[in-house]
């Protein structure tokens, strides 16, 4: 594999498992998404309007979501340019759709990592890092859920993690041991197992 994609609900850790996957392995750099509107502004570069819009007519917007009011996407660029180094991007995503056409729109070989955690756990990570948005993640949190439950799994996540019962460099460990192996992606009934606590 040679990028990482790490799926998940707001607070289940994407942003603390990168940094454990960096501490035990330089090669992986967290991707810098694309962002307009207005927020927290770590892992991301604020665009404007305009600049997005020309990215989009040079096809080089590989996905766009629309959330929090902000548009957010992935530049081809971040996902190439790192790879050409020997680097091994990891790229954080909220929906299966944006998964799905993420990996549609690459030849990379995308190690896919489910990241879960219940929604209790969701709503006091949110209030304990100070977020002033918790019902709009909590809102997140429930569309995160029934978008798995609503889903083809099929060959989707290759790795799963409860980051509310693993260590992140426990995790980060799990994921370095299996990126350049041949892996099969975790059966459909695995993946729902994980959501016991979705509504």
């Amino acid at each position: 594999m040679t990028a990482v994609v790490l799926y998940g609900p707001p607070t289940a850790g994407k942003d603390t498992l990168t940094a454990a996957l960096s501490a035990a392995d330089p090669r992986f750099r967290l991707l810098t998404k694309l962002k307009q509107g207005t927020g927290r502004s770590t892992g991301y570069r604020f665009v404007t309007e305009d600049e997005l819009s020309e990215l989009r007519e040079q096809g080089r917007l590989l996905v766009e979501t629309r959330r929090y009011g902000n548009v957010y996407a992935v530049d081809r660029d971040s996902v190439e340019a790192p790879q050409r180094r020997g680097l091994v991007p990891v790229v954080h995503m909220g929906n299966v759709a944006d998964l799905r056409a993420l990996l549609a729109a690459t030849t990379t070989q995308w190690l896919r990592v489910l990241l879960w955690v219940p929604k209790d756990v969701c709503e006091a990570r949110s209030r304990r890092r100070g977020d002033r948005d918790t019902a709009k993640r909590l809102t997140a949190w429930d569309e995160t859920a029934r978008d798995l439950l609503d889903s083809d799994l099929r060959d989707l996540f290759d790795v799963v993690v409860r980051t509310d019962a693993v260590e992140p460099e426990t995790a980060a460990k799990k994921i370095v041991a299996v990126l350049d192996v041949q892996t099969s992606a975790r059966p459909p009934g695995e993946v729902r197992a994980v959501l016991d606590s979705a509504p």
